[in-house]
């Protein structure tokens, strides 16, 4: 029973945290002829997925503890270190740009400046590079493949 509502909460808080990340995308495609309305949507878009992530990694961590996996599962170690290069690009190539646009929304800004923040290429193609990640890593702990190359 409780391993079932672990896994319900992980599944889910994962799922939709994907959703909302190609949700940040899309809004993002306003934004990008000076829309302010959809920036800020995709900005709380973008927040509201973190935390779903942050519930998602809690309950997957109690999950490996509740199943008896052992770390060293392959397609765990995979999922692993698929999350340390999300965490990677998402450092360098996203929070830099989402502290700055961030900070310009919260002030009067114009659309000349939407478009410039919404239109850069490092950043679209670093939240491409994580959801691409982010639907990698889900598959893999959804399908859970041997990936054992010597048996």
């Amino acid at each position: 029973m409780l391993y079932g509502t672990v896994l319900g909460i992980h599944a889910y808080a994962m799922c939709a945290a994907l959703l909302l990340f190609v949700a940040n995308e899309l809004l993002l495609i306003p934004a990008r002829r000076g829309q302010p309305g959809p920036a800020r949507l995709a900005f709380f878009a973008s927040r509201f997925a973190g935390l779903l992530v942050g519930a998602g990694v809690l309950a997957g961590i109690v999950l490996v503890f509740l199943g008896g996996w052992s770390l060293l599962t392959p397609w765990l170690v995979v999922s692993l270190a698929l999350v340390a290069a999300l965490m990677a690009v998402e450092h360098k190539l996203v929070r830099p740009w989402a502290t700055q646009a961030q900070a310009a929304l919260r002030g009067a800004i114009s659309g000349k400046e939407i478009k410039a923040f919404a239109g850069d290429k490092r950043a679209l193609v670093g939240r491409l590079t994580m959801i691409m990640l982010f639907a990698l890593i889900v598959a893999l702990m959804t399908a859970k493949p041997q990936l054992n190359v010597f048996a």
